[in-house]
């Protein structure tokens, strides 16, 4: 049996984002896990290289299903590329209690790509990205039928301030591009949770 494909999913795109930080230290965890997983390969998958433009197919995404028949060739190469995964870890901070708008406006995109797949959703933010996760599990779930894992991990930006607009020092080191150490540190009590989820839909993907 070839390699499960998983599409390690990367949904900022703000110059100074720490997204593919995060993204390392995921994939390092899921990487840790091959003794006991099945076989196998993680690739990450930035939405900020693909150089999207605003939504402007005329017809939902979902009657298109020839993938180089979009509009624009960095949609049709956006599609195949989310086309060769068999699964995928979808990584997201949340904005004013949501997924990033230009995150959103790349979903929009997609439909038989993905539809059905199975996926694990990570995502960070002052809270955790707890709201930003619960909208990104009803756009996979609802919107693309997708198979999305039980876990959900989120992780949070430790030393925050109730009486200061929840800011702390790792939230002001993330705006300027840099994952606070002691960020990392704070969320090695979510390893067994990525792992767990990471293995569910590796389970779910291996069953096909």
């Amino acid at each position: 049996m070839a390699p499960l494909q998983i599409g390690l999913i990367l949904g900022s795109t703000r110059p100074n984002r720490i997204s593919p930080q995060v993204g390392s230290w995921v994939k390092k965890i899921l990487e840790s896990t091959r003794a006991s997983s099945p076989e196998f390969s993680i690739s990450t998958v930035d939405v900020e290289t693909f150089s999207l433009p605003n939504f402007n197919e005329s017809v939902h995404p979902s009657s298109i299903t020839d993938l180089s028949k979009f509009t624009s060739q960095s949609a049709c190469a956006w599609n195949q590329e989310i086309a060769k995964y068999d699964a995928y870890v979808v990584l997201s901070p949340e904005y004013h209690g949501a997924i990033p708008g230009t995150f959103k406006n790349a979903l929009d995109f997609l439909y038989h790509a993905w539809t059905g797949k199975p996926a694990m959703i990570v995502t960070y933010g002052i809270m955790g990205g707890a709201s930003a996760s619960d909208g990104l599990r009803v756009i996979l779930e609802r919107g693309f039928k997708m198979k999305v894992s039980s876990f959900a991990p989120k992780l949070e930006f430790p030393g925050r301030n109730p009486t200061k607009n929840n800011t702390s020092q790792a939230l002001m080191e993330a705006m300027q591009g840099r994952l606070y150490a002691e960020a990392t540190k704070s969320w090695e009590n979510k390893t067994d949770e990525i792992i767990q989820g990471f293995k569910e839909i590796l389970t779910s993907t291996a069953a096909k």
